[in-house]
């Protein structure tokens, strides 16, 4: 293959995944909680550079190197703008913590803290998944409730009709040993292998109150454009090289 061409087909597969993470990311512009995804370039050294001898020149195309590649696609955790809406069961974290949600017997890592109590009084997500208590346990509410109100350390005091009021559990809010051990699965949630703990007093539940989506729109849309530019001047050498590579096979067989 002309080492050319081969550039710029490696260069076009990079802008091509660029373009799908960030169109990602323009789709989600108003997901709650939702954190931007980020693709990271590598420039790869050239043929004597990677040896360390500048007189070294490679022999055949295997061996000829350069070019970017796309290294790793990596989430961006910072905290989304918060908005207050007055809902009960909307909560926004502030600090680096994560909501514990479960589903088949399987848990989950969550920032997206709109929630809602489904027909057995239990806290779930918007899609019915089960929110966990720092025991592990499904928080089911009592009845007759006239106001739930949720402290910063996620502790659920209940305010029934009659004027009593009493402690339920405590929303379980942890962090993973690292952010980068974290994976999407998927309708905002994350998964782990790694062990969490209980988050950090600096973390805090905001009662009445939803984190916004990390993209910037305007950023995002800019990105897009470059990455599509870029993605085309790829595609468009690939053509001249070809062309170019043509009319020199038609000159040696005259």
């Amino acid at each position: 293959m002309n080492y050319g061409m081969f550039l710029s087909a490696q260069g076009a597969q990079a802008q091509s995944l660029r373009l799908d993470t960030v169109a990602n990311n323009v789709a989600n512009a108003s997901t709650t909680a939702f954190k931007r995804d980020l693709a990271i370039f590598q420039a790869q050294n050239t043929y004597d550079d990677s040896l360390g001898l500048p007189d070294e020149h490679a022999s055949h195309l295997n061996q000829h190197s350069g070019g970017v590649t796309i290294q790793a696609v990596q989430t961006d955790f910072s905290t989304g703008p918060l908005s207050d809406t007055g809902g009960t069961f909307d909560l926004a974290l502030t600090g680096p913590g994560f909501f514990q949600v479960s589903q088949n017997g399987q848990n989950f890592l969550s920032r997206d803290g709109a929630f809602e109590m489904n027909d057995q009084n239990e806290l779930v997500t918007t899609e019915g998944m089960h929110v966990l208590s720092e025991s592990g346990e499904r928080i089911t509410l009592g009845n007759n409730l006239k106001n739930v109100s949720i402290a910063g350390d996620g502790t659920i005091t209940e305010q029934r009709a009659d004027g009593s009021s009493s402690q339920n559990a405590r929303i379980a809010v942890v962090q993973p040993e690292s952010v980068h051990d974290l994976v999407k699965v998927g309708n905002n949630l994350y998964r782990t292998e790694s062990t969490t703990t209980p988050a950090g007093p600096d973390v805090q539940i905001k009662q009445g109150m939803l984190e916004g989506s990390g993209v910037n729109s305007v950023s995002e849309m800019t990105q897009m454009i470059e990455a599509s530019r870029a993605y085309e001047t790829n595609i468009n050498m690939m053509k001249y090289q070809d062309e170019a590579l043509g009319r020199l096979l038609q000159a040696a067989t005259r």
